[in-house]
């Protein structure tokens, strides 16, 4: 009787380590790949998502991780495979529905895309997903050159996040695109105040201020700029700031 009950305690016991190994197996995959998409190691993220999916097929933080890491390797078959199998087992997930419209846009289908980040955005619990929507959503609106729409969208963005420099930068596109030049200006001043070294922050403000006709203040941007590395505004030094 005794053996009897040390062997099912033992059995148990047994049960009971595998268990914990494989949740954190699990984790250590989930873990490897979100440090993977951070450093765009993004075949080794693939990888690693693909291993989670293994041992829990339906977790979404592996399926999320998966489905970005394809993203973001262009996978856009693979990708389109798990968003749809995603989907429908959890059709009012909001980030895989983001997800899609991101898929979208690279596809170039950006009225889709639109919709989709519209139903993301009502599903939605969290505000730094909502930023993610609005700037996606803005970028496919600056695409389908429907500009005033886009600086709402940028505009809401920065109510939830008003530390972000992306925002203002693509905010400060929107302003330059419909002629507010001075309102660009000042978006990219927040950005580079920021993030002071972003070579197109300078580069963007450069333009804005060559629009204004403030020659001098342009070619000291694009200076800038050109000393970080963008090749656009090396061009803009040659052809627009250097005496004749």
């Amino acid at each position: 009787m005794k053996m009897k009950k040390l062997f099912i305690y033992l059995t148990f016991t047994l049960i009971i380590t595998q268990g914990l190994f494989a949740q954190s197996n699990f984790q250590e995959y989930i873990d490897s790949g979100n440090q993977n998409l951070k450093s765009r190691n993004f075949k080794d993220a693939v990888n690693d998502f693909s291993k989670a999916l293994k041992e829990q097929p339906t977790d979404t933080a592996a399926i999320g991780g998966m489905i970005k890491a394809c993203l973001l390797a262009e996978d856009l078959k693979e990708a389109q495979k798990h968003i749809d199998n995603a989907i429908k087992s959890n059709p009012d997930n909001a980030e895989f529905i983001f997800r899609r419209g991101i898929l979208y846009n690279k596809k170039g289908q950006f009225d889709k895309a639109g919709d989709d980040f519209a139903k993301s955005l009502a599903l939605a619990t969290t505000n730094s997903l909502k930023v993610q929507i609005y700037l996606n959503l803005g970028a496919t609106q600056l695409k389908l050159e429907t500009f005033e729409p886009a600086l709402e969208s940028y505009k809401k963005a920065l109510e939830l996040s008003p530390r972000n420099p992306s925002i203002y930068n693509y905010k400060g596109y929107a302003n330059y695109k419909l002629g507010f030049f001075t309102d660009a200006i000042n978006d990219y001043n927040n950005a580079i105040d920021l993030d002071p070294n972003n070579a197109a922050s300078y580069y963007n403000r450069g333009m804005a201020y060559f629009k204004s006709s403030e020659k001098s203040k342009a070619c000291l941007d694009f200076h800038k700029s050109c000393q970080l590395g963008n090749i656009n505004a090396c061009k803009m030094i040659m052809s627009e700031c250097t005496s004749k």
